[in-house]
């Protein structure tokens, strides 16, 4: 084991699913994405300032991940996206704790 923590494999079973209350919209019951999750995959694919597209808007939680990690984003849902713009704009997104690294 390293001890820096959990060395990433293809199998991610660290990140649990989101069930918690506290982890989702209560507005809307889409699929909600583990902020821990969107966060290793906009970190390992992308850099500051890059551009990411999230074509299934759900909750908003892919751009509220983009906002805290510099990353612009462009997005699509065909539902009302005042969820969205809720969780945006009061920032009332828990985030599940990530402590990857990256070896140099």
């Amino acid at each position: 084991m390293n001890p820096l923590g959990v060395n990433l494999t293809d199998v991610w079973n660290d990140i649990p699913p989101v069930r918690h209350w506290k982890f989702k919209s209560k507005k809307r019951q889409t699929n909600q994405l583990s902020t821990k999750l969107l966060d290793r995959v906009i970190f390992m694919s992308s850099l500051p300032g890059d551009l990411i597209i999230d074509p299934f808007g759900g909750s908003g939680t892919t751009y509220a991940v983009c906002e805290a990690n510099n990353r612009n984003w462009i997005g699509v849902e065909i539902q009302n996206c005042d969820v969205i713009i809720e969780r945006l704009s009061e920032g009332n997104l828990d985030y599940h704790q990530n402590n990857d690294y990256v070896e140099k």
